[in-house]
């Protein structure tokens, strides 16, 4: 009897330390799933926050990113509508003009011309999306369609060439087409959004003359960086026509050419009132929102191909690269001047600037028009009315003005070259421009340049401009030359 009451009252403890086993075993089981609950909660109600600011019209922007300016004006060609039967011709355009280009091109097209896809890629331009079959109706709708042509078209350049490209172009442009959701989803899935700041006018109707293409981009103003908007696709032939006329105008301008990359600060169009109907529920933006993430999850957007060309074993190149090593060498010693910078103007002739009287911004030397020019022998005139600055030297007069941000170069008194210079700038009453293309506008280039701990010297030539015929058309294509 004792050991059956024993035996009862060990069940009984069994029982009771099996049952508090296995709700221990049940709460550990249970904490994970609620903490991931607790976080899928924060990460809705961010969203939802996020929902009710976009729901006002206004952009949400991503964190900040870095871009990196051009030292030289630049020129970045894009072409719409693509690939086409027209778009060998202009691929072979750019090739003997020694351009490289960027291609906004059609999934739907694609599929139809997937060798000039190939090409494109292999001649150094870079490939954009620009939706699977550019109809208006379909893709402002809803993002949701939008969303789909872009994945659809990617699908079918990845097909082709094994890549996913990261830069967007919207057809007909973001202006009253995106609204804040589009951006913002866009941006939360990796990608660059790319409008224009140059419109060719090539696609304002059909068969726009190549005459009324060259007006329209010859009367557009001008900036540091250009983005151009053309098109390749069929019914294009006067864009074919105009391009290298419109190519050898931006060379005569003192332009650089270059593909848009990630690091290309996008041109784009502020948002405005959007003229498709459409409603966004904040369940469908959770939904798109979802499903962007699923996106970014599977597919790690690797970046653009960089294009790389082999250096070019002059001087000057040689010069820009020891700059270029200084400054990642040394990051802090590039950023902020702390020692003279010695300036050999030739053999016989140079100066020391202190570092109050230089500074270095964006791989650039910048310092006083009128120090430079004084130094060289010349002279500088500033009008406070109209904001110019007028150099004198040699054969040369140079006009700077500020509030166009353009030079005016002058032989002889004859008009031979205008094109942008959007790095000046009047600091505490002083015309402060960058060297390097300053040097070039007066008929010179920089010969060799020292980066190092301690020690900074720039040393330049200039041409004999007194040796030069006074023909004015022998004086205008060296003009020409000097701004290109």
């Amino acid at each position: 009897m004792r050991f059956q009451v024993q035996h009862a009252a060990s069940k009984r403890k069994s029982i009771q330390l099996t049952m508090v086993i296995l709700l221990l075993v049940s709460l550990f089981l249970s904490a994970v799933p609620v903490k991931a609950t607790e976080e899928d909660g924060n990460s809705a109600k961010d969203e939802q926050e996020v929902y009710q600011k976009l729901k006002t019209g206004k952009r949400v922007q991503q964190d900040e990113k870095k871009y990196v300016t051009p030292e030289q004006p630049t020129v970045y060609l894009t072409f719409d509508d693509g690939p086409s039967k027209l778009t060998g011709k202009v691929l072979d355009i750019l090739e003997k003009e020694g351009v490289k280009a960027t291609f906004f091109s059609l999934g739907e097209q694609a599929e139809e011309h997937p060798d000039l896809v190939k090409r494109i890629l292999k001649d150094g331009h870079t490939l954009g999306n620009h939706s699977y079959n550019h109809v208006y109706k379909e893709l402002y709708s809803d993002f949701q369609t939008f969303w789909d042509q872009i994945q659809r078209s990617e699908e079918v350049f990845a097909d082709i060439a094994d890549t996913r490209p990261q830069l967007v172009r919207a057809p007909g442009g973001t202006y009253t087409n995106f609204d804040a959701y589009y951006y913002y989803l866009m941006d939360k899935a990796g990608y660059t959004v790319v409008d224009w700041n140059v419109d060719s006018g090539d696609s304002k109707r059909v068969n726009v003359p190549a005459s009324e293409i060259w007006q329209t981009v010859k009367g557009s103003p001008l900036e540091h960086e250009l983005t151009v908007l053309f098109h390749d696709g069929t019914g294009h032939e006067s864009t074919v026509e105009i391009l290298p006329k419109v190519i050898e105008y931006y060379k005569n301008l003192g332009y650089a050419f270059a593909p848009l990359t990630i690091d290309v600060k996008p041109k784009q169009f502020q948002v405005g009132k959007s003229k498709w109907s459409r409603n966004m529920s904040a369940a469908h933006f959770q939904q798109l929102w979802e499903e962007t993430q699923q996106y970014v999850a599977v597919h790690q957007h690797p970046g653009l191909q960089q294009i790389k060309e082999e250096p070019k074993n002059t001087d000057e190149e040689l010069a820009k690269q020891k700059v270029a090593a200084a400054e990642e060498e040394s990051p802090l010693l590039a950023m902020q001047p702390i020692v003279p910078l010695k300036v050999h103007f030739s053999r016989w002739s140079s100066v020391t600037l202190e570092p109050e009287q230089y500074q270095l911004r964006s791989n650039r030397i910048e310092l006083s028009l009128r120090f430079l020019i004084e130094k060289l022998g010349g002279n500088v005139q500033w009008q406070d009315k109209t904001k110019t600055a007028n150099a004198h030297y040699g054969i040369y007069d140079i006009e700077y003005d500020l509030p166009t941000r353009t030079i005016r170069a002058y032989a002889l008194g004859n008009s031979v070259a205008t094109y942008s210079l959007a790095d000046m700038e009047l600091q505490e009453g002083t015309m402060v421009v960058p060297l390097r293309k300053t040097v070039d506008s007066l008929g010179g280039r920089i010969t060799d340049t020292v980066m190092e701990e301690g020690r900074r010297e720039v040393s330049m030539a200039f041409r004999q401009f007194y040796m030069l015929k006074e023909n004015n058309s022998i004086l205008k294509n060296s003009l020409f030359a000097l701004a290109g």
